[in-house]
């Protein structure tokens, strides 16, 4: 059963001001983790636990030039689809043992700081809270390189896997892979699939490994030899700036080249997983490209009167308890959320390990 934890003068003090700390961590006031997700969905809240991704063909047309007096013509609506499913949730519980409450009890009799006090009783707490937005981001860049956001295999517990529809029709291989750095022709297959958008492609995302192979390719070194004016037989690699700076030039976008890895615990062993798919482009004609859907979980509607509780950036649930069989001070931190992608009719995606028949 659980009970009230024993530094709940602690907690009363400083709970609220470590809530405003790590919200301020987390949406990056302070040095911390980069969330792309945080700059390109918008938070939106669910009143029924369910997410909606809406697609519309968004067509716009002329209006008709009409005679006086004359009825105006009928014009159809554009179409819509939709994927929905329900908002997952998402947590990870903490237990400080009776060793380290022990070291935690002797800091405050010998009158620690109290600054270093509170970082102790108060670290599982942000580690839960960072540990929730790693995975939220992490499912955001594989949902967004993928098409499918879908939990990694290192995941423990329930599974998730959520396809926001991307059209067959914005999808190409390449025509040659380009791991083939003597005959793959990276700028041309990317220039092709910018070519199928009637609308201009402001955003090129991709993954570090992609992106080097275009940049050794020869086509990427002839690229960039034209920026300088090289004519000649022999080409040289550019750096990764240089590379850049003359395929943004070439075009008229801007490159996010994604290199980011999530940790995940599995029987207490770690594993970096990298979040974006390799191999995987994608072009979007903006950069807000969804929603970050999201609603309050159960329990912080039935709080126990014997348990602390914070709410953090608005959904994350953190609450704070001692239980004696087994005896613990115990840490949980949950949220239901999910990143939810709409508007697939304007993202293109090239697959750098595919060729295209």
């Amino acid at each position: 059963m659980a009970e009230q934890s024993k530094f709940v003068s602690y907690i009363q003090k400083y709970f609220t001001g470590f809530v405003a700390t790590v919200t301020k961590l987390i949406n990056g006031e302070e040095s911390a983790p980069q969330y792309r997700y945080k700059s390109m969905l918008t938070p939106k809240q669910s009143l029924d636990g369910k997410w909606t991704s809406i697609t519309s063909d968004n067509k716009n047309v002329a209006a008709d030039v009409v005679a006086m007096d004359s009825p105006l013509p009928l014009k159809k609506r554009p179409a819509l689809s939709t994927a929905s499913g329900d908002i997952p949730k998402l947590g990870m519980e903490m237990k400080m043992n009776e060793n380290q409450l022990d070291q935690l009890d002797t800091m405050i009799a010998k009158g620690a700081d109290i600054s270093e006090i509170v970082e102790e009783i108060f670290d599982d707490a942000k580690r839960g809270v960072i540990g929730v937005e790693e995975q939220k981001e992490y499912l955001f860049l594989r949902g967004l390189s993928s098409g499918v956001a879908l939990t990694s295999s290192e995941n423990v517990g329930a599974g998730i896997r959520v396809d926001y529809g991307y059209l067959p029709a914005n999808k190409s291989g390449v025509s040659v892979l380009w791991t083939d750095l003597a005959n793959s022709t990276p700028i041309t297959d990317l220039n092709n699939l910018i070519a199928k958008s009637k609308k201009k492609i402001s955003l090129i995302m991709m993954d570090k490994v992609s992106f080097d192979l275009a940049r050794r390719s020869v086509e990427g070194k002839d690229l960039y030899a034209r920026t300088i004016g090289n004519f000649g037989e022999t080409k040289p690699i550019p750096t990764a700036s240089q590379f850049l700076e003359a395929w943004q030039d070439e075009t008229s976008a801007t490159f996010d080249i994604v290199d980011r890895s999530v940790e995940f615990e599995v029987d207490g062993e770690t594993e970096a997983v990298k979040a974006w798919e390799e191999g995987k482009i994608v072009l979007l004609t903006k950069s807000n490209v969804g929603n970050l859907v999201w609603k309050k979980v159960t329990e912080a509607n039935h709080q126990s009167k014997s348990i602390d509780y914070k709410i953090v950036d608005g959904h994350i649930l953190v609450s704070k308890y001692v239980t004696h069989k087994p005896f613990g001070e115990w840490t949980d931190v949950q949220a239901r959320a999910v990143p939810v992608i709409n508007g697939v009719r304007d993202i293109f995606q090239l697959d750098t390990k595919t060729v295209q028949a």
